[in-house]
């Protein structure tokens, strides 16, 4: 079976090599197309697509000149010696196709931000205005090269009428022009400045959380400390899961030395910021190999801005690429006890991935480490509790709760997530205590009213209440999976089977691969006498990775039996 594929997929790239070299901007006869060369590309494209760039770009280099018949195998090895951080490189090899009249997006867009970092603005701007859209780039393409001119002439003259000379060329690009409009006003050092980072932190229609990083980065700038703190105080009650927030609170307390440098006074630094927000909005809609793409020059303009790295491993986590995750997380620990904790919990799931059990020593050994605050706290004890680690995780609620004030926004979740453990440790009477209590405090809360619901349901107890319950809940997330079976579930219990039936359908269809889910609808097929369909669920279900044993063990009954002789 694997040599099957192995031969389909090398037909594939066959005929993939084929097109590409049949096109018309290929000159096929002024290549030497031997087994040895064809064999390097191959190798090379396979390594592209599996973002092994260290292997891409040693099999690419291999082919000498091969840029003349390809303009993707030049595209492919910029790609590859920018995400290795192989600047210098990167340089040598667009000069070299300057000279032979091969340039690309990759190549002008390189040496456009090289010239500019070195400040040859005119240079800059001639790559920029070389830039063509592309199906690669342009989900971008209008914004980022309408930017790039844009902070040419801002750079060049720095003046207000520069500024005002930003436009958008869509609406929903509205959002980058406020936040470049902000940076421009920082960079020529205008009175406008706080004004206009104002506007950007006050609006609630997006997150802008960031944003007051660079806002109290600006006032320190400006010997302006206590609007500083006082600025990235209410940021951190705001967002206490920011990184760079909560890092530069610990710099401003001087608990911790800030090892995140950004200058707005250095356009470089700024284009590097706006990049990121590109390679943000790219990795938002999945296209996480462009967003390294341009995180990566992103670093390449501001090295010292080590924050750019946490998009980076997030994207490689989702790519699957794990060790790269890993050995970036690695990197960004040594930023600072904020930055530490954050990838110590990132390795952390890597290792459960890897279905390692060394998570949870891992996780301790670092929280040991660090002075935890209440959110490092709140995310060890959650960590213990989905490791199943209860009586650890119940005693840092417990403490949690006897620091905190009832008014502070995190004492409900903590009183949930408390009820959560009690729930799962058998200890019921704890359990609805705090979940009632979480709902005193935040009222009508629908995970938490799902949770204590759906839990007299299983225990056949305020059936009644539950459904009243959970019908509320349903209504503030009916897309919600989780609620939308809960009810489908308490339906059933009260053997309204019909109704049920629509719930549980409508589950099915948010969480189709499910086994809880799954089971819940298939018991109710049987009771609503469609018992052929409910024996196809119940078999499926046994298909899924993640059936726990005594949820296997009774759906086989049911398969043998029925649900009414079991």
């Amino acid at each position: 079976m694997r040599t099957a594929f192995s031969k389909f997929k090398l037909i594939l790239y066959i005929f993939i090599f084929i097109a590409i070299f049949n096109s018309s901007n290929a000159k096929v006869s002024e290549y030497n197309y031997n087994a040895k060369n064809i064999s390097n590309y191959f190798s090379g494209l396979i390594s592209f697509n599996d973002i092994n760039y260290k292997n891409s770009e040693k099999f690419f280099k291999k082919l000498d000149n091969f840029e003349n018949s390809s303009s993707q195998y030049s595209s492919k090895l910029i790609y590859s010696l920018i995400s290795l951080g192989k600047y210098n490189d990167v340089y040598r090899y667009s000069k070299k196709l300057e000279k032979k009249n091969l340039t690309n997006f990759e190549s002008n867009l390189f040496m456009g931000l090289y010239e500019f970092k070195a400040k040859n603005y005119l240079k800059a701007q001639i790559y920029f205005n070389k830039l063509e859209n592309n199906f690669e780039h342009a989900l971008i393409f209008d914004i980022l090269k309408t930017t790039l001119n844009s902070w040419v002439k801002i750079s060049q003259t720095k003046s207000e009428k520069s500024i005002q000379a930003i436009i958008s060329p869509h609406p929903s690009y509205d959002n980058i022009i406020s936040i470049q409009n902000a940076f421009a006003y920082c960079f020529i050092d205008s009175s406008k400045t706080s004004k206009e980072f104002m506007k950007i932190i006050n609006n609630k229609e997006a997150n802008y959380s960031r944003y007051h990083f660079f806002f109290s980065n600006y006032l320190m700038n400006k010997n302006q400390k206590n609007e500083a703190v006082k600025i990235i105080n209410s940021a951190s009650n705001q967002y206490p899961g920011n990184l760079l927030i909560n890092q530069f609170k610990k710099s401003l307390n001087n608990e911790e030395k800030n090892y995140t440098k950004f200058n707005c006074k250095n356009s470089a630094d700024i284009i590097g910021e706006i990049l990121y927000v590109f390679a943000n909005a790219l990795s938002s809609q999945e296209n996480y190999k462009l967003s390294n793409f341009y995180i990566n020059l992103s670093k390449f303009l501001n090295p010292n801005f080590k924050s750019f790295d946490t998009l980076l491993a997030e994207n490689f986590l989702i790519l699957k690429k794990n060790e790269d995750a890993k050995n970036i997380y690695k990197k960004i620990s040594l930023l600072g006890s904020v930055y530490k904790w954050y990838s110590a919990k990132k390795i952390a799931s890597i290792i459960d991935d890897e279905k390692e059990r060394r998570s949870i020593a891992f996780l301790s050994k670092v929280y040991n480490e660090i002075s935890p605050r209440v959110y490092d706290t709140f995310d060890f004890a959650n960590f213990l509790r989905v490791k199943e680690d209860y009586k650890k995780s119940i005693k840092l609620y417990s403490e949690l709760l006897s620091k905190i004030n009832v008014s502070n926004k995190l004492y409900p979740k903590v009183l949930e997530r408390r009820g959560m453990a009690y729930e799962r440790s058998n200890q019921w009477d704890l359990a609805e205590k705090d979940l009632l209590l979480s709902l005193k405090l935040v009222p009508k809360e629908p995970y938490v009213m799902n949770y204590l619901a759906y839990s007299w349901v299983e225990k056949n107890t305020n059936i009644e209440e539950a459904l009243k319950m959970l019908r509320e809940a349903n209504n503030l997330r009916k897309n919600d999976g989780y609620i939308t079976d809960s009810l489908g579930w308490a339906l059933y219990k009260l053997k309204n089977f019909s109704e049920a039936k629509k719930y549980l359908e409508r589950a099915i269809m948010l969480m189709p691969r499910d086994p809880i889910v799954n089971d819940h609808f298939a018991d109710c097929l049987w009771m609503n006498n469609n018992k052929i369909q409910a024996r196809y669920y119940w078999k499926n279900t046994l298909n899924f990775d993640d059936v726990d044993e005594e949820l296997k063990k009774n759906i086989e009954k049911k398969l043998l039996f029925g649900l009414q002789n079991i």
